[in-house]
């Protein structure tokens, strides 16, 4: 099959509804970060989003609906992607859509696939008014993002073949800070389920509100395609890298996301809420302070007895288990009713801002959905609040929040003096209440612009220090992320695209010039899933084999480890250098504690005890050497060539034990 071919896109000019189809001839791109990065190059006002050349196949996991485009949190260009939407949106029959230029009215993009012709237009919609209150046609009132996915499907479902097109839409957070978000859920027998995924970094949900003026977009059709059906074909590659057919493979290496019998729990909430042991970040951080005894007390007392052994009973006992919206073995979509249960959301709008009770756990996180929010940038930004308005920094009258004396945000290891439901619904409601502010009062625009510009604004203002409680990471001239909720230097790192995996974040101690290099490896596998629109949950096998197949199968000439390398290599060139060290303290103190763990473990490794020496003596001038050794590690390594990436050859040669 000559590489031509393979491929087509679709290019919608938002300005005038003008669109057309074309067959990609460029052989760099092979994928959808491929498409959008070639793409946000050339013409730096597209917002593209497409699949990877496996999605017409039975592989499990390989469905996910990649965006690409210029982020406003980040300040750079930003990846994200979201489970199971390639699914339906392989029934249109392209691999790509970039969206340009802007639309004259807040609009709905419809894409379909009938009769054997595409159609699509554009169709403006009353956002404001959906997203306030919707009535379905059950009669269930829904507000934000679910009011307007709901109006969507209500308007223009009849358009599609029954459960061959998907939507996705965006809430309140989109129009109003850089931290919106895209979701979407699943369709089911003619109606939205309640299983939700998002494409939740990188606030590109604001991206496509606020610079394209699209606020949602419905996809599908009856395009039918042969290629990739035989699973005999399928099987034989897995068959003569693991000795197993395809499902067996899949099954055997995500036993994680599924059912853990050591732990008797699963999914990411179960597995990394019953492993964090002294681990645990709570109250804005504030845990890496105490004690590891202190820590671990609260692990046992308010995680293990109480916020897990809910989320046992109520979710994994009773096997509310569900898939993206792709048949995949794996069910990796932990239910509790309607609410989806993931672990950093969870702990993010969970631990962090004094919460460790599911239904209050599930009032803010629900809300923070409806309402369209990145739930990491929100849990990080809500926990310093809290924080600085606790300790008296900021007057909460100035900005119309409520009382601070209904907040109950002090570090406690045991019930006695922290009761674990009563207080954490206060909490919950508490950060709720600053959730609505944020969007809905002008009072506190000062916040809309992200964690990194407020503190900024606000030490200048109240001749305060609140930056040295924020955790974030700094990038450009106002991008800022909110670490992935992992104890670990790597996700504090200075790689191009922070907020994602692209990085080394086991629970191990590394020099910062070795955890540079290894960041590097891990972007080019990562870039083996996004780019080959596989979710990473299945990366044990895809790592592996994901090139041998396409090249297989699609004849490719191309050594796809080097391809990911070059892309990688490209955006770190263009990206990377836009990356500013750790101006927060309490960033410099989750790497010092991080080190200091390792030192309790009796780990004897002249590195961390240099290291730790170092940070005894001055600690913003080691802060900056570490840092910066990272990012040498990372120079290094794409100095150094792909040849240099160790080939996945196995599971068991995979590092790769987290979420």
């Amino acid at each position: 099959m000559g590489y031509p071919v393979l491929q087509r896109e679709l290019t919608v000019h938002l300005h005038n509804g003008n669109w057309y189809l074309r067959p990609i001839e460029d052989p760099r791109v092979l994928g959808p970060v491929d498409y959008g990065w070639y793409r946000y190059n050339a013409y730096p006002d597209s917002f593209t989003f497409g699949e990877g050349l496996l999605a017409g196949s039975s592989i499990p996991g390989s469905r996910r609906l990649v965006f690409a485009s210029w982020s406003p949190q980040w300040d750079g260009f930003y990846i994200s992607s979201m489970g199971g939407a390639a699914y339906s949106f392989h029934n249109l029959g392209v691999n790509y859509v970039a969206l340009r230029g802007r639309s004259e009215e807040p609009s709905i993009v419809i894409m379909n696939h009938k009769q054997g012709e595409i159609s699509v237009r554009l169709e403006a919609i009353n956002v404001e008014s959906i997203w306030t209150r919707y009535a379905s046609e059950d009669g269930v009132p829904l507000y934000g993002f679910y009011a307007l996915q709901q109006a969507i499907f209500d308007r223009y479902a009849n358009e599609f073949s029954e459960n061959r097109f998907r939507i996705f839409a965006i809430g309140p957070a989109s129009k109003y800070t850089r931290e919106g978000i895209i979701g979407s859920n699943p369709i089911r027998k003619g109606k939205l389920t309640h299983v939700i995924d998002w494409a939740g970094r990188g606030g590109l949900g604001s991206r496509l509100l606020q610079y394209h003026n699209v606020v949602g977009c419905i996809f599908g059709g009856e395009w039918d395609d042969p290629d990739l059906r035989d699973s005999a074909e399928i099987d034989q590659y897995f068959l003569e890298h693991f000795g197993k057919k395809t499902i067996q493979t899949d099954l055997a290496v995500t036993q994680k996301y599924r059912y853990f019998p050591e732990f008797e729990t699963g999914g990411t909430f179960g597995v990394n809420m019953r492993t964090m042991d002294d681990r645990i970040m709570s109250f804005n951080y504030r845990s890496i302070y105490k004690t590891a005894e202190e820590r671990l007390l609260q692990h046992e007392n308010f995680i293990l007895n109480h916020y897990l052994k809910q989320f046992n009973e109520e979710t994994i006992a009773t096997k509310s288990f569900q898939h993206c919206g792709e048949p995949c073995a794996v069910v990796c979509k932990k239910m509790k009713d309607q609410f989806k249960k993931d672990y950093e959301p969870y702990h993010a709008l969970g631990p962090q801002v004094g919460v460790f009770d599911q239904r209050a756990a599930e009032v803010l996180n629900d809300h923070a959905d409806a309402m369209g929010f990145d739930a990491i940038q929100l849990g990080g930004t809500l926990a310093w609040i809290m924080e600085i308005l606790q300790e008296g920094l900021i007057p909460a009258h100035d900005f119309g929040f409520p009382p601070v004396s209904e907040m109950v945000f002090d570090f406690a290891v045991d019930s006695d003096h922290f009761d674990l439901v009563n207080d954490s619904m206060k909490n919950a409601q508490y950060a709720s209440a600053l959730m609505d502010a944020i969007l809905f009062d002008l009072r506190c625009d000062i916040f809309r612009q992200g964690i990194r510009s407020a503190a900024r604004d606000l030490d200048k203002k109240y001749k305060v220090n609140t930056t040295d409680r924020a955790v974030f990471i700094r990038h450009g001239e106002s991008g800022q992320m909110v670490p992935n909720q992992y104890w670990t230097p790597g996700m504090l790192s200075p790689m191009p695209v922070m907020g994602k995996y692209f990085v080394f974040y086991n629970n191990e101690f590394l020099p910062p010039f070795e955890l540079g290099k290894k960041n590097v490896e891990r972007m080019v596998y990562e870039l083996f899933n996004d780019n080959s629109g596989i979710c990473r949950f299945h990366r044990k096998w895809a790592e592996a084999i994901t090139d041998e197949i396409l090249c297989a199968h699609y004849d490719l000439t191309v050594d796809y480890k080097a391809h990911q390398f070059q892309l990688a290599r490209e955006i770190f060139e263009r990206e990377g250098m836009k990356s500013i060290p750790w101006n927060s303290e309490r960033v410099i103190d989750l790497v010092i504690t991080f080190l200091e763990y390792w030192q309790a473990q009796e780990l004897n490794h002249p590195e961390l005890i240099h290291w730790i020496e170092s940070f005894t003596k001055d600690k913003k001038k080691t802060a900056l050497a570490f840092w910066q050794e990272i990012r040498r590690g990372q120079n290094e390594a794409f100095k150094a060539g792909a040849e240099m990436i160790p080939d996945q050859l196995s599971p068991a040669q995979q590092n790769n034990n987290h979420q």
